[in-house]
């Protein structure tokens, strides 16, 4: 009877095995399906040995997943030995059909949603990845519909799921055959030892310190292929672990930057001095503004949905990505070395809203704890205090992100959305459908809000923060829109990765979007508000880096958005600018409290960009630093290393972390 009990049994751990490495073969062809579509390679010769590497090792930690889903046939199949009833193992039997099934689709689906996020934010499934629950749903599905052939990758799903069924049954319903051992063992408790410590040994990857899935090494200098790899359901997991650590408050900025009892060195390393206010330690990044003129200006900061900044080189008559906004860049200053804080809108609004650096794996300010909390030291209140009128203007549902509720609390006395700016639409000609796109109201609606806003309100210092949504998925641009030419020369179309019609959808909208920059300033140029208005407009981020290729500095070019800054000419002559300095979001405020605020104390990790003696750093939340033509990235905050830009960039992050700590509950 035992012989015959540990027979099933083993026969059940061989099918288990070959089944598992029919998910093998899966995940494989799925990382070279990926490895093949977003590879920015020109050539694979100097990478040979590099991309195998990668593949094993993606091998390696495909097989830890395996472990996991082993984990409950192997516990159930020991104890199911051990009760000596066949009938129960040929229930399990069946059972592990539906198990496997169920699993081996999760993974699966887990790999293509990874794929989609690659797309978009040129990275493995992270945090952001939580965040997209939290988007407008209806928005997505339409994105979705427009953006891709549903109901052929439907119908692929299907089809798959069917194979995918047929091939796990097939295989657990081969007939039995009689094992006498295992490899030569007769022993069942040194049989199943052996299984249970092979699965451990798969589960963790690795006999190193770290288990492999949580700690991946690198095998190249190139940062694609160490991307390869990584496979979508450990990116997931991972991805999940920080977000239950973030929600149970376990996040401790502090501690993962190595500063953990002991701020004060914290702040010696940002302020690049032992001599620093020990007692009050918010005083070191304390500052006052020294205003160089006595006029008033009015402030309009716009920030543009997804206007990275590298497409533009490829800008001419027959190109013409950049349309009415060319002229302005010329004209103006531009800031060309200025990069994202974030990979995401709501992570890049956060940090310019509250004037810090993007926390790296931190949960957005409106969905966590500090949802209902004021920061005081923000733009909002130091321009109330000035008198000014502040209005944070948002192309889309203040709904989204529960932005509209948090940025009440942050200062402005009007938080406006899509519907206030449609209702604002004077001598409407068109159906009311026309006006909006899946994520809110064309972007040309948006500017002339602003301009009504300041023509509506002359006798009261305006401040308005204005946020666009047009250049988004599913790249929708007004019926009526006259676009202007794009012609793809190859130069272009050789640096474009992935699905061409789609990259061309998303250039149309882009050019859509920018131009509309440009009109918007053209009209405010012809405008008495040119005289006493400062408008600044930036980005979000540089999500166009999903689907492009660059020839050098891939590190800066991910990142890279402009920095543009129309001043009325008096003030501009007065101003020594170098537009070739490095920078993120969180400098825009202090130069802006610099330019119209006279001997206002404010708190910043950032400086004033048009301070030439101060040194100027660009911080991005994927751990980026860069300086003048320095740029790091830092794999994990806890490494220790004797860079110096990498070692300011972290106190930067432990020093943000307790000014944020200073307004908890």
């Amino acid at each position: 009877m035992n012989q015959t009990i540990m027979s099933h049994t083993l026969n059940i751990f061989k099918k288990l095995i070959f089944a598992h490495i029919f998910l093998l073969i899966i995940m494989s062809l799925f990382r070279t399906i990926f490895f093949f579509y977003y590879s920015p390679l020109d050539k694979f010769n100097i990478f040979y040995l590099d991309i195998f590497k990668a593949f094993f090792l993606g091998l390696r930690i495909d097989l830890t997943v395996v472990g996991y889903i082993q984990v409950i046939p192997t516990i159930m199949l020991i104890i199911l030995y051990y009760l000596k009833k066949e009938s129960f193992l040929n229930f399990f039997s069946k059972f592990l059909i539906y198990y496997l099934f169920f699993c081996y689709l999760a993974v699966s689906l887990l790999a293509g949603a990874d794929f989609g996020f690659y797309s978009y934010f040129k990275d493995h499934i992270n945090i952001l990845f939580f965040g997209l629950f939290d988007d407008d749903t209806s928005a997505l599905l339409i994105t979705f519909w427009q953006n891709y052939n549903v109901i052929f990758i439907l119908s692929l799903f299907f089809i798959y799921s069917f194979f995918l069924f047929k091939v796990i049954s097939f295989i657990l319903n081969k007939e039995n055959k009689y094992l006498k051992s295992f490899f030569g063992l007769k022993i069942s408790f040194l049989i199943f030892t052996i299984i249970f410590v092979l699965n451990f040994l798969a589960i963790r990857g690795t006999l190193g310190m770290y288990p492999l899935g949580k700690m991946i090494p690198n095998v190249s200098e190139n940062e694609f292929i160490n991307k390869i790899p990584q496979n979508g359901f450990r990116a997931f997991t991972n991805a999940y672990g920080i977000r239950k650590k973030y929600l149970k408050r376990e996040y401790d900025l502090i501690k993962e930057t190595g500063y953990k009892n002991n701020i004060e060195k914290a702040f010696k390393d940002f302020k690049q001095t032992d001599n620093i206010d020990s007692k009050n330690l918010l005083n070191n990044i304390t500052y006052k503004t020294k205003k160089i003129d006595d006029n008033d200006y009015n402030i309009v900061l716009i920030m543009v949905e997804s206007f990275g900044m590298p497409i533009t080189k490829y800008n001419s008559e027959s190109y013409n990505i950049l349309g009415n906004l060319k002229k302005h860049f010329d004209e103006d200053i531009l800031f060309t070395n200025f990069i994202s804080s974030g990979d995401g809108t709501i992570s890049s609004l956060e940090a310019l809203l509250l004037n810090i650096p993007k926390r790296p794996n931190a949960f957005a300010f409106s969905q966590s704890i500090y949802k209902q909390t004021s920061f005081d030291y923000t733009a909002g209140f130091l321009y109330k205090k000035h008198d000014y009128e502040t209005s944070f203007i948002y192309g889309g549902d203040l709904s989204w992100r529960n932005l509209g509720k948090f940025i009440k609390y942050q200062g402005y006395d009007n938080v406006q959305g899509k519907i206030n700016i449609f209702n604002n639409i004077k001598n409407k000609t068109k159906e009311e459908s026309e006006y909006f796109h899946p994520w809110g109201i064309f972007d040309e609606h948006l500017y002339s809000h602003i301009l009504d806003k300041l023509e509506d309100s002359k006798n009261k210092k305006q401040f308005i923060f204005a946020l666009s949504t047009n250049n988004h998925p599913p790249y929708n641009i007004p019926s009526d829109y006259k676009s202007k030419p794009l012609i793809y020369t190859d130069e272009i179309k050789e640096h474009i990765t992935g699905d061409f019609e789609l990259a061309e959808q998303r250039f149309k909208s882009y050019a859509y979007a920018i131009d509309q920059v440009g009109i918007f300033l053209d009209k405010f140029k012809k405008s008495e508000f040119a005289k006493n208005t400062i408008v600044v407009v930036t980005a979000d981020n540089n999500t166009i880096d999903g689907i492009m290729k660059y020839d050098d500095n891939q590190l800066l070019n991910s990142k890279n958005i402009p920095l543009y800054f129309y001043l009325p000419k008096e003030l501009k002559n007065k101003l020594k600018i170098d537009t070739s300095i490095a920078g993120s979001h969180k400098d825009i405020f202090p130069t802006l409290y610099n330019l119209t605020l006279k001997d206002e104390n404010y708190i910043s990790i950032g400086y004033n960009l048009f301070d030439y003696e101060a040194k100027h750093y660009g911080f991005n939340g994927s751990m980026i630093v860069n300086q003048k033509e320095n740029i790091f990235k830092l794999s994990k905050l806890k490494n220790e290393t004797n860079n110096n830009l990498i070692n300011y960039y972290k106190s930067s992050l432990a020093v943000t972390q307790f000014l944020i700590n200073h307004y908890k509950d």
